[in-house]
């Protein structure tokens, strides 16, 4: 049996089961709490035995719920997405201050000088795989384009648009290549103003008919063969160009394969 115990302060027993002492009120000495002080007479019917703590359970429990996704990996709308994407802001005073990235050198080049310099050179590479070529003694051995003005006497070539009112290049090819004309006489009226029509005709009745026969080995007036011309523009003959070049042709025959030279048609 449990002893009865004397309060410590007023000397009055207790029972044994009594946690204060039922004259002054004082806890137990055995039962108080390191460095509690006392408020007053504690009434008996309210004190509480502290709870039994509650250790795990050695038996394994359902797997708990998933953890919530931390809040930056929350669903956010498509423009909280580009923010975060983006970067923390930056204020405009301190972009300003960022100085624009520097400009390749080949960049500054004006567009127009980068065309023209590819027209020039793109005119040039033609110009050695699409122009006439002839061969040491002067005659044409490569067909290509030529400056009409450059024909020379033997030239067997074609007009490159025979319904053009005003040409400027022709197609020279050898004269064993199929054809329809050659230059058979070349000259260079006299200067002054632009001449008329019929001052053509008497200049090329002049010069190329007499040439004719002796190109072709009979005269002009005899011969089944026809006279063709090339004459300068207006504009050219400005800029001094006075050349004549004179053709010989066969009105029956399109399409030539050999020179028509001393062949006295």
């Amino acid at each position: 049996m449990a002893e009865r115990w004397t309060c410590s302060r007023c000397s009055t027993e207790n029972d044994p089961w009594v946690v204060g002492c039922s004259k002054c009120g004082l806890v137990r000495s055995e039962l108080s709490v390191a460095g509690q002080q006392q408020a007053g007479p504690v009434d008996p019917g309210s004190f509480a035995a502290p709870e039994t703590p509650t250790w795990p359970s050695a038996t394994p429990s359902a797997e708990p719920a998933a953890a919530a996704p931390p809040a930056a990996a929350q669903a956010q709308s498509p423009t909280e997405a580009a923010d975060a994407t983006r970067g923390p802001w930056t204020p405009a005073e301190e972009l300003q201050a960022v100085p624009p990235p520097a400009i390749p050198l080949w960049r500054r080049i004006p567009l127009g000088w980068i065309v023209v310099g590819v027209l020039v050179f793109g005119g040039a590479i033609g110009g050695l795989i699409f122009n006439a070529g002839r061969g040491s003694s002067g005659e044409i051995t490569k067909a290509g384009d030529l400056t009409a003005s450059d024909l020379r006497v033997g030239d067997c070539f074609d007009l490159k648009d025979p319904s053009a009112e005003e040409i400027g290049d022709v197609k020279a090819v050898p004269c064993t290549t199929e054809h329809e004309y050659e230059a058979f006489f070349v000259g260079s009226m006299p200067g002054g103003d632009y001449p008329t029509e019929e001052t053509f005709s008497n200049w090329v009745e002049t010069n190329c008919t007499p040439a004719f026969a002796s190109f072709i080995g009979k005269p002009y007036d005899d011969s089944q063969l026809d006279i063709f011309w090339l004459q300068p523009t207006k504009e050219t003959w400005i800029n001094a160009d006075r050349s004549i070049q004179c053709a010989v042709y066969h009105p029956q025959i399109k399409r030539l394969t050999e020179s028509l030279k001393g062949t006295a048609r």
